[in-house]
């Protein structure tokens, strides 16, 4: 149970900072924090595009990642809504291109980028007990931030386009709060996932490989 406990709180504070700030460097540094805070509990994903990646991996199985990801909704949908009460309206999830084609390869470069980089600095055998895989994670999103939020949102994560999605769709009202469109759920689901399948396939083939 601590485990969903750690991924639904990590979750929370991750998709508040994005909301609440809307800035690269202050969503690394809060990633980074709470990567170090929960890792050596749950692994510290926050992303259900890195927990489907750990089953490719073996480090968890598929039950668990389907507890993991329910704990990283709930977590997501409480930070929506705990952003609504604070009054702040900077958390957008949609894309900021027309182009279909930009958004798709934007979303799925970075998230294989995201999930390739934790699956080295985090799982590999030559890695382990490293002190700067919380650092490097963050450093991560902090760049895919600077590198395509303007093309589509940077997301590369599908709890944070959920959380407000849901609460927008329970109140409709919030939707032009959130700058959130629920088609675009689907989209930001279907790219990061395809993004993390690719950075297992790939890391599995060079591990094995090595």
């Amino acid at each position: 149970m601590k485990k969903y406990i750690i991924e639904c709180i990590g979750t929370y504070f991750l998709v508040l900072i994005i909301g609440l700030s809307g800035n690269p460097i202050a969503i690394g540094i809060g990633l980074s924090i709470l990567v170090y805070m929960g890792a050596h509990i749950s692994g510290a994903h926050y992303n259900p595009a890195v927990s489907l990646a750990m089953i490719f991996r073996g480090e968890i199985s598929v039950s668990e990642c389907i507890k993991y990801i329910l704990s990283q909704c709930i977590g997501a949908f409480a930070a929506a809504y705990s952003i609504v009460l604070l009054g702040a309206d900077a958390l957008s999830v949609v894309s900021n291109t027309s182009d279909t084609t930009s958004f798709f390869l934007a979303e799925i470069i970075f998230t294989f980028l995201l999930v390739f980089v934790i699956l080295n600095v985090a799982t590999h055998p030559d890695t382990k007990n490293n002190q700067y895989y919380g650092l490097a994670i963050g450093l991560t999103v902090a760049a895919g931030a600077f590198s395509v939020g303007d093309i589509s949102g940077a997301v590369f994560n599908p709890a944070v386009s959920f959380g407000p999605s849901l609460l927008s769709l329970i109140n409709p009202d919030l939707e032009s709060s959130f700058l959130v469109s629920h088609n675009f759920f689907i989209y930001y689901l279907g790219a990061t996932v395809i993004g993390s399948i690719i950075a297992s396939l790939l890391f599995n083939f060079l591990l094995k490989n090595k």
